[in-house]
């Protein structure tokens, strides 16, 4: 297992899908080769790789998805830049808000799915 509890895990999953969720509705919003659909696209590969690992962390006998050295290595800077722009959003954010607590959230399984690539690719690296 990892450094993070079940709990932490299986809290993680819906946070992640409703951040797939949201970004799923805004990417038609989007022109194809616009900076902002390229980021949408990649944020979107990037979570459904944090989700796959997030399960499979929380069963071993999860059918993994062929995820390469590569599509780890480039999910990492939207998990990074993700991270960056929440936190940089919570210092803006009231104590006991709905929308803090969110933010704390999305933070939390973030850190989270970055964990969880960097050890996925130190594996692959190591192999």
């Amino acid at each position: 297992m990892s450094d993070f509890t079940k709990e932490e895990l299986q809290k993680a999953i819906p946070t992640i899908a409703s951040m797939i969720s949201r970004s799923e509705k805004v990417q038609p919003k989007f022109k194809e080769g616009t900076p902002q659909a390229t980021l949408t696209r990649n944020r979107l590969k990037a979570l459904y790789i944090s989700t796959s690992l997030i399960k499979k962390e929380l069963n071993s006998d999860f059918l993994f998805e062929n995820i390469t050295k590569e599509d780890l290595e480039k999910a990492l800077p939207p998990i990074t830049s993700t991270i960056s722009k929440c936190e940089k959003a919570q210092e803006k954010l009231k104590e006991g808000t709905p929308q803090l607590s969110l933010t704390k959230n999305m933070i939390k399984s973030l850190y989270i799915s970055l964990s969880l690539i960097t050890k996925e690719l130190n594996k692959l690296v190591s192999d």
